[in-house]
């Protein structure tokens, strides 16, 4: 143990609470307090600013470790907080410490402020910041999932009727889809009919016509039934990936054309099946 003698009254009394000064120091302090009543007072003051800082950095240690810095831990060298914080908390060694107790318990709880409001704002900031929605996905992201898949299966796998059964597939999807066609024959364009198939996109039945081109591309033309809208006609383009689609709207009917985003014909293709579909 050192002598505080010399040093400022509120060191002295912040030794003497830390058990940290020797007999004879302690007496002198404890005769201080009691004669002297601005003695008393900081004494006072430094127990309870020593009592509810000890009881925040408690509470302090016992909060749950924030994601970000395990990922931080995680992602580069560093110390395991959990480890950290028992070291921490264990029992400290007797060692002479010079700086008010007080001292230590307003910089804990200006670091604990500073965490709640930090919280605090960042919540508030959420709270008030526009949602960021994610565009609500169409029959089209459904067709194309379904074309990724099948156009990679093998010929017997590519369709659910084989073209051998053409004389009816007519009628099967109309009956399923609710949507009058004749099958495009786009011989002349250098596609050979596969089949069909009947899919499912945003709840409702569609109904799926395959083709394929010399080179082995897959090709699709897909249709089902919808409200009659105000764009009969107008032919739309979207890419999914490596899929291109051109969709329009006839009627009471929903149509796109599917086929491999390197080819260049797609559009005189689309404007083919509408015509004759």
């Amino acid at each position: 143990m050192q002598s505080t003698k010399g040093l400022a009254l509120e060191v002295r009394l912040s030794a003497y609470l830390d058990g940290e000064v020797d007999e004879a120091e302690r007496k002198e302090l404890e005769q201080l307090v009691a004669r002297d009543d601005e003695a008393r007072l900081l004494l006072e003051m430094l127990k309870a600013g020593n009592a509810f800082g000890n009881k925040a950095f408690e509470e302090f240690l016992h909060d749950p470790v924030p994601l970000s810095l395990v990922r931080r831990i995680k992602q580069g060298p560093g110390v395991n907080p959990k480890a950290e914080r028992v070291v921490n908390a264990a029992p400290r060694k007797a060692k002479t410490k010079l700086w008010p107790r007080a001292l230590a318990a307003s910089v804990v709880l200006l670091l604990v402020g500073g965490s709640t409001g930090y919280i605090i704002g960042k919540t508030s900031d959420d709270a008030t910041r526009p949602m960021s929605v994610a565009a609500a996905r169409t029959w089209l992201d459904d067709i194309a999932d379904y074309h990724r898949i099948y156009s990679r299966q093998s010929a017997e796998h590519l369709v659910e009727v084989p073209a051998s059964g053409d004389a009816r597939i007519e009628t099967w999807l109309t009956a399923s889809v609710g949507v009058n066609f004749a099958r495009p024959d786009l011989t002349a364009r250098g596609l050979t009919f596969e089949g069909a198939r009947l899919l499912v996109a945003s709840g409702k039945p569609v109904a799926q016509l395959m083709y394929k081109n010399e080179d082995g591309d897959v090709f699709a033309i897909c249709f089902l039934k919808s409200k009659p809208g105000t764009t009969d006609g107008k032919m739309t383009e979207s890419m999914r990936d490596d899929i291109a689609m051109i969709s329009w709207q006839k009627g009471a009917a929903s149509y796109v054309v599917v086929g491999p985003s390197s080819d260049a014909n797609l559009q005189q293709l689309a404007d083919a099946v509408s015509t004759a579909i």
